[in-house]
């Protein structure tokens, strides 16, 4: 059995000749696996798009645009072709093709009005191009290339921006679409696929939100598991690092990379703000226990200095400290300071109501006193929606102060002893816990303090934990 490899290729890969070479170069790597490449938008373009989809009534804006999307794809284009090669044509034809349907779409959205699913057909474009391209570029160097929209391949639900795949439906396309490329035993085709898009049932082509084409590569390696006799499948993202930081070089600069860590512990830190992988690629593939891989695109031989999720961790270590820097606690006491129940029932229904997120919660046993973080552009919105309420503004105190949070992540945090160790370094500076929260799985602990303290108390933390970082 031949393994079976998706790896995805974000922006900075696809930003010149030279990084086209080292896609060359790493697909030689992996020549006796299966491949599968997800790839991204260029840079920029994304952003784009949505501009000018926001900005069509003003005619200069969109014809400036609709210049600045040729010249980017035809230098590329330039750049990577033989002048006048047949690859060379075909990848020009197609950009022509895609803007001028882009250009009847900006015309529909003149005339009826920005509705979401426009949104997603025009942002789909970016990847279009882009990993048209980039099959095409395969095929110029004698490779066998075929190029798949996913929107043939992912179907998902209706929530445009930020979809979610029907894998019933995605697995019996897979099926009849993908394992028959990926199984000839005579051929060995590099297949294609856009990232960041997919289709609903009715044929409107949505897309996955943030993280979008990350989630692509790993849905499309659920599916495979699903579907195929051969198991053994993993997924590389290439990224401008080297993978996962214990704590960000901001606050300390010789933060140590993260090698091993397993499917929850990867989720906890994505969640707290790396911005590298989001949470939601790891669900596509923790059931299925398939590898990830978050791999430097300029180290593509690197045997060590990488990060891998899967199954497998040491429980020993602390995998990683990361910060919310722009958080708000609001505290709801009982004026009366006697318990009334289902508090945190009624807090959260006012929250929903107004669509503002919590990330965080603590309350006394009694009830007196809830406090819960929101993040600082939704603080005002969150403490005027209290007092609207009523019920709060009649019976509570409500406060609100700006503090930041540190989230210390790994098996290792269960342990008393390691808390001690944290507290008595913050003690010792006389920083304040304001309020403190550890989920029932033990794999994170969240401190709430001043903001003024953040960079102190992470230094403070990282110098405790240190042996424990040293093990890498």
């Amino acid at each position: 059995m031949t393994p079976t490899v998706i790896m995805k290729f974000g922006g900075s890969c696809l930003i010149d000749k030279s990084a086209f070479n080292k896609i060359l170069e790493i697909l030689n790597i992996y020549k006796n696996d299966k491949k599968i490449i997800v790839a991204s938008a260029f840079n920029g373009i994304t952003d784009l798009l949505l501009n000018t989809a926001h900005n069509v009534n003003d005619s200069r804006v969109l014809d400036d645009n609709m210049a600045i999307l040729e010249k980017k794809h035809f230098n590329a284009i330039e750049q990577i072709f033989d002048e006048d090669s047949e690859h060379y044509f075909k990848a020009k034809i197609w950009v022509d093709e895609k803007l001028s349907e882009l250009e009847d779409t900006f015309s529909d959205i003149k005339e009826f009005g920005m509705e979401p699913y426009y949104q997603d057909y025009v942002l789909s474009f970016g990847e279009i191009l882009s990993t048209y391209i980039l099959n095409q570029y395969i095929l110029s160097k004698g490779l066998d290339s075929v190029y798949i929209p996913a929107n043939k391949l992912i179907i998902t639900n209706d929530e445009f921006n930020n979809a979610y795949p029907f894998y019933e439906f995605t697995n019996q396309r897979v099926q009849k679409l993908l394992l028959p490329l990926l199984e000839n035993p005579k051929k060995d085709i590099i297949i294609c696929i856009t990232g960041f898009i997919g289709r609903n049932k009715i044929g409107y082509t949505t897309t996955l939100g943030r993280g979008g084409s990350d989630y692509s590569a790993t849905i499309l390696a659920h599916s495979i598991s699903e579907t195929a006799e051969d198991k053994d499948i993993k997924v590389i993202l290439w990224k401008d690092v080297d993978g996962l930081m214990t704590i960000n070089p901001k606050f300390v600069p010789k933060s140590t990379l993260i090698r091993n860590l397993d499917y929850k512990e990867a989720k906890h830190i994505a969640n707290f703000g790396a911005k590298i992988l989001h949470p939601k690629c790891l669900e596509a593939i923790e059931k299925k226990n398939i590898p990830l891989e978050l791999r430097n695109f300029d180290k593509p031989l690197e045997k060590i200095e990488f990060t891998e999720i899967s199954e497998h961790t040491d429980k020993n270590e602390i995998k990683g400290i990361s910060t919310v820097e722009d958080a708000v606690i609001i505290t709801v006491a009982s004026g009366s300071l006697v318990d009334v129940p289902g508090v945190l029932a009624k807090i959260f229904k006012v929250m929903s109501k107004n669509s503002i997120s919590v990330s965080l919660v603590a309350q006394s046993a009694s009830e007196i006193s809830t406090s819960f973080i929101v993040k600082e552009n939704e603080s005002k919105k969150a403490v005027e929606a209290l007092y609207n309420s009523g019920y709060f503004s009649d019976f509570f105190e409500i406060k609100s102060e700006e503090v930041a949070i540190i989230n210390i992540t790994g098996f290792k945090i269960l342990e008393n002893l390691t808390k001690a160790k944290i507290f008595q370094g913050l003690d010792k500076k006389n920083i304040l816990v304001k309020a403190i929260t550890q989920s029932t799985e033990e794999l994170n602990l969240s401190l709430v303090i001043d903001r003024k303290d953040v960079l102190i108390a992470i230094n403070i933390i990282h110098d405790d934990l240190c042996e424990e970082f040293e093990q890498g």
